[in-house]
């Protein structure tokens, strides 16, 4: 092809003054013919389209800041072969259509969010247990100086953990100085009591019932599981914030899906059987957040509509979770005596060193 010539208009760059000029295309090059002045040759290769301006496709030149060219309506077919295609959306967009990029990105999208959501299930067994720790006591520290310690409220603590787990060697379990009903599995094994919730316990049987459900979180990898999940999320979604205190903050108020929330109910039940406690008072204890969450007298679809919104099972189903565990004729032995249990119950207002836990909010009940 050659000796072409197409109407359009041009700006040089380096004055603010709009020309007519003529596309002359040569082969594999064009000039631009103004009057009785023909500027170029420029290659096609180094053309780049801009966009569209006023009906007209705009087209600008490598290495050139400012220089314009506009062709008005449709692209002529001699030239559609030289000049860049135009670009509504972006290149590969523009090539599937709107409709199916769109359909394209949805499916990627899902793809990624499904992979974010699920992959932590196998991920996080293969973290290194030292790892984890490392992270834990980065995290957690001495929380503020907050952990409540005494000889004879440790040694109940420690009679409870071991009562509930064979080989609790690589459990830190602590009381907080923290008037809030709630109790959080930690990376590394740590699992954090809170004064609150001893404090509206019954019996330390009901402690022993929350307390056996969140090492189910540390034995299942729910933990570490939640943390990948939620780092994946936040690159997904925006970018991970390297901070440590938003990290922390999103471990403790971190949810768990409800058949990992089952699952570490399953384990406490099993934990609680094989030490002898008797999950009488922990069924009693979502008897009453039954009550309160109005899950009680949920039946039928309003039961599983709020089932379905909660990240936990409903309080109903878990209540009867642990009263079915009851095994009739066996011998259960509280897990605490009384004795022991004054001592875990006073163990926040005898230690003269804690600090208070004013000015700590760590969100939603996860127990």
């Amino acid at each position: 092809m050659s000796d072409h010539i197409f109407q359009a208009w041009h700006f040089d760059g380096k004055t603010p003054v709009r020309r007519p000029v003529d596309i002359q295309a040569v082969g594999r090059d064009f000039f631009l013919v103004e009057k009785e002045r023909r500027h170029g040759p420029f290659p096609f290769i180094d053309v780049t389209y801009v966009g569209e301006q006023n009906g007209a496709h705009v087209y600008g030149l490598d290495e050139s800041d400012g220089w314009r060219l506009g062709l008005r309506g449709e692209i002529p077919q001699e030239l559609t072969g030289l000049l860049p295609a135009p670009r509504r959306y972006g290149r590969w967009v523009d090539r599937l259509g709107f409709g199916r990029a769109a359909v394209a990105f949805t499916a990627i999208s899902a793809a990624v969010v499904a992979v974010v959501l699920f992959t932590p299930q196998w991920l996080a067994p293969l973290v290194p247990s030292s790892w984890e720790r490392e992270m834990g006591d980065a995290l957690v520290g001495d929380f503020g100086g907050r952990f409540c310690a005494t000889p004879k409220g440790s040694e109940a603590l420690s009679k409870m953990v071991n009562a509930l787990d064979k080989d609790a060697s690589d459990l830190q379990v602590e009381v907080a100085n923290i008037d809030m009903v709630n109790a959080v599995a930690l990376p590394g094994g740590k699992v954090i009591l809170f004064q609150g919730l001893i404090d509206s316990a019954r019996s330390p049987d009901e402690v022993a019932g929350v307390l056996a459900h969140e090492i189910g979180h540390v034995r299942e990898r729910h933990v570490m599981q939640s943390l990948l999940r939620q780092l994946g999320l936040s690159i997904v979604l925006g970018g991970a914030d390297g901070a440590g205190g938003s990290l922390f903050n999103g471990a403790l108020s971190s949810s768990y899906s409800r058949d990992a929330e089952r699952e570490a109910d399953a384990h406490s039940i099993k934990a609680m059987s094989e030490g002898g406690v008797s999950p009488v008072a922990t069924a009693g204890f979502f008897r009453r957040l039954s009550k309160i969450d109005g899950s009680e007298n949920a039946k039928g679809n309003a039961a599983r509509i709020t089932g379905y919104m909660s990240s936990h099972p409903l309080s109903s189903e878990r209540k009867k979770a642990y009263e079915n565990s009851l095994i009739k004729g066996k011998k259960y032995t509280p897990s605490l005596t009384a004795t022991e249990w004054k001592s875990l119950q006073s163990m926040c207002g005898d230690d003269p060193d804690v600090e208070s836990g004013f000015g700590f909010d760590f969100g939603k009940d996860d127990s």
